[in-house]
C-alpha cells in the first residue's frame, strides 16, 4: 500500500510557529491527512501534545482542521530505518506523536493521489472527508470549514519514477 505524499511548499506555518502543533491519533496517519484536535493529551510527559481525531459530518463545517506534516523517516517492519527513502512507505503508527499544521488561506501544497478518499473527475476543490483522514474531491465548498482549490495535476518525483499528485491552493480555512 502506498501512503500519501505531501509537499508543503508555500505555507504560512513555515513562518508562524503558533500554527504548528504536536498531536497523536488512535489510528495511523499519513502526511497530507486532515485531523481535528480535540484536547490536550493526559499522558505524562505530553503537556503540549493534542489528541487528534477523524473529521465527522456533524461538525465538518465548523471544525478547525490540521494537516499532518511529519518529517519522513521510513521504518521497515516498524523498526528498521534507512532501508528505503521512498516517502510512499511512510506513515505514523497509531498513538505515536506527529507534527501537524493549521492550513491558512493562500497556502500552496501538493498531495499525491493516495492522499484522497475519492478519485478526481471534474471536481474543483479538495475538502475534508466525513469519517476519513484523507481529502475528498468536491465541486462545492459551502458546507465545510476548510477547502483547497485544484490548481493543476503534478508529477511528484520519487527516485526515478513519478507519482501523480495535485497542486492545491487553500481558499477557505
Amino acid at each position: 500500500m502506498a501512503y500519501s505524499i505531501l509537499i508543503a511548499g508555500q505555507i504560512a506555518a513555515n513562518h508562524n510557529d503558533s500554527l504548528n502543533k504536536s498531536a497523536k491519533c488512535d489510528s495511523a496517519v499519513e502526511n497530507g491527512n486532515l485531523v481535528r484536535l480535540t484536547e490536550l493529551s493526559s499522558t505524562s510527559g505530553e503537556d503540549e501534545v493534542y489528541v487528534a481525531s477523524t473529521p465527522v459530518s456533524g461538525t465538518i463545517d465548523t471544525d478547525v482542521f490540521y494537516m499532518v506534516n511529519d518529517p519522513v523517516n521510513v521504518l521497515v517492519s516498524s523498526k528498521y530505518a534507512g532501508l528505503t527513502d521512498d516517502p510512499r512507505e511512510f506513515n505514523v503508527a497509531a498513538s505515536k506523536v506527529f507534527a501537524c499544521y493549521k492550513p491558512m488561506v493562500g497556502d500552496e501544497i501538493a498531495v499525491s493521489e493516495d492522499g484522497f478518499a475519492s478519485t478526481r473527475t471534474s471536481e474543483t476543490h479538495a475538502i475534508p472527508a466525513d469519517g476519513s483522514l484523507e481529502l475528498n474531491w468536491s465541486s462545492t465548498i459551502s458546507s465545510v470549514s476548510l477547502a483547497y482549490k485544484y490548481l493543476a495535476s503534478y508529477n511528484i518525483p520519487v527516485g526515478s519514477t513519478r507519482v501523480t499528485g495535485y497542486k492545491l491552493l487553500c481558499v477557505k480555512a
